[in-house]
């Protein structure tokens, strides 16, 4: 499928000015949040299988409706947000599994310019850190390690950044971080730190180059790079990246007037291959700027003139390598969310359980070029020696099936007896190619799915029977009699 859209929020929903932020925590959820009108601070999650959900994570006159707000999620039953208190305040709200929204004041009222930007990067599970821009244009830096207090520290000092501009930072490899803002003059500002050291910086693009009221956004897709995108003072989106052991490098992404001044810059890196990145156009259209390896920059309009408010803030995350999710605010203060999956390729995954100590999963990858992969997984965690069989069929509405079968071996306590320790996991791999799978393209991805195993004590009789039971089992799911084909990929 291509990219979709839909209504989040209604009109009014959202201040024509508010910044969006996004996590993805795990890959079967997702979760935005954004300022409203009456300075609330409003959000909505969405759990796969279920509907979004709304909720007011602070209530009104909480935040300004003109500053930053930023999110990490730094193991998966954990979020973080931060914004801009409306009193130039930091405010901090944090969740964990199991309990509700709390939070804290991170830094004073008049601390942070209530037009600036807040970034936050989580390098290492046990730590994070959050920049904001300081009412005297200050760049400040708050740190926390488990276990201790929230520090902090003035990064650069006053007069150094727009306090109308865009912050982003990004964690390439666990003992690094890397900063960049919009200084006062109109230059762009680099800001880095790696373990060991002190924070260094420089001038990454001279004065009067960027808008001191636009965006910036920043990805690290492999640990040796780095690309960072702004909106130039002209309306430009400049591109800068760089690649270990080079300089940093830059070109124009796209022309003079291409992108709104005022607004915000979005980017994510969904396969380590690719980049993505949105802003949005002069016209309030939302403009895409995509990128492969081995290929050059391409874009397309991916919603209207009007769509957008030309002030507003965008967020998307990547919550599986086959998806992305944008949310910007509407030209009538709504939010929107954008969507896309890949139809490339389909994945199907189940877990697999029986009634004794072995249990495993299944996971079959196909693609409409024909190529596919079947791979398992099977523990023991018994004391007698295992031998199992894992299948899988996926089935097209059609009726087509198409079967996937290994058997395999493992080891319990008895095999590790007396010294020694078991080999109690087995896993599997299988990769091949057949034609079925590109005439049978569409009916795959509205495909349906099912595995076993089958499993006995290598003291009982073996497993017979488990494919042919399979396709049985997964017709009369369907109400199906019997299959149109069965396509037998591995066995």
């Amino acid at each position: 499928m291509g990219w979709n859209r839909f209504t989040l929020a209604s009109a009014g929903s959202a201040d024509q000015s508010s910044r969006v932020a996004a996590v993805s925590r795990i890959p079967g959820s997702m979760e935005v949040w954004w300022v409203a009108s009456n300075g609330s601070v409003q959000g909505a999650y969405w759990y796969e299988g279920s509907p979004w959900k709304r909720y007011e994570l602070a209530p009104a006159g909480s935040a300004s409706v003109n500053g930053g707000i930023a999110a990490v999620s730094r193991i998966p039953g954990s979020m973080e947000v931060w914004f801009i208190g409306a009193n130039g305040s930091v405010q901090d709200r944090f969740w964990y599994e199991g309990d509700n929204w709390q939070g804290f004041e991170l830094a004073p009222p008049g601390s942070a310019a209530t037009t600036g930007g807040v970034a936050a990067v989580s390098r290492i599970p046990n730590s994070m850190e959050v920049w904001f821009t300081g009412a005297n244009g200050s760049v400040q830096d708050r740190f926390w390690y488990e276990g201790g207090n929230w520090q902090g520290f003035e990064l650069s000092g006053p007069g150094s950044a727009s306090t109308m501009g865009g912050i982003a930072a990004v964690s390439r490899v666990p003992n690094s971080m890397e900063l960049w803002y919009v200084g006062a003059n109109g230059s762009v500002q680099d800001r880095y730190w790696y373990e060991g050291g002190n924070w260094q910086g420089f001038e990454l693009s001279g004065p009067g180059s960027a808008s001191v009221t636009g965006g910036v956004a920043a990805v690290s897709r492999v640990p040796n790079s780095m690309e960072m995108w702004y909106v130039g003072a002209n309306g430009s989106v400049q591109d800068r990246y760089w690649y270990e052991g080079g300089n940093w490098q830059g070109f124009e992404l796209s022309g003079p007037g291409s992108a709104s001044t005022h607004s915000g810059i979005t980017a994510v890196s969904r396969i380590p291959g690719s980049m993505e990145l949105w802003f949005v156009g002069g016209n309030g259209s939302v403009q895409d700027r995509y990128w492969y390896e081995g290929n050059t920059w391409q874009g397309f309009e991916l919603a209207p003139a009007g769509t957008a408010s030309v002030t507003s803030g965008l967020a998307a995350v990547s919550r599986i390598p086959a998806s992305m999710e944008l949310w910007f605010t509407g030209g009538d203060a709504s939010v929107q969310d954008q969507f896309w999956y890949d139809t490339s390729s389909k994945n199907f995954d189940q877990d697999v359980t029986t009634d004794i100590a072995i249990g495993g999963s299944a996971h079959v990858v196909m693609r409409q070029d024909g190529f596919f992969s079947f791979s398992t997984h099977a523990h023991d965690s018994g004391f007698d020696n295992i031998d199992y069989t894992i299948t899988a069929a996926v089935m097209t509405p059609d009726g087509t099936v198409f079967t996937f079968q290994h058997s395999g071996h493992t080891e319990g306590t008895i095999a590790g007896l007396p010294f020694g320790t078991p080999d109690r996991n087995d896993d599997f791999t299988f990769v091949g190619n057949n034609p079925q799978i590109t005439a049978k393209w569409d009916g795959i991805l509205n495909g349906t799915f099912k595995a076993t195993l089958d499993a006995t004590d290598t003291l009982a009789a073996g497993v017979t029977g488990a494919l042919g039971d399979l396709v049985k089992e997964i017709l009369s799911a369907a109400g199906k009699a019997a299959a149109s084909a069965v396509v037998k990929l591995v066995f």
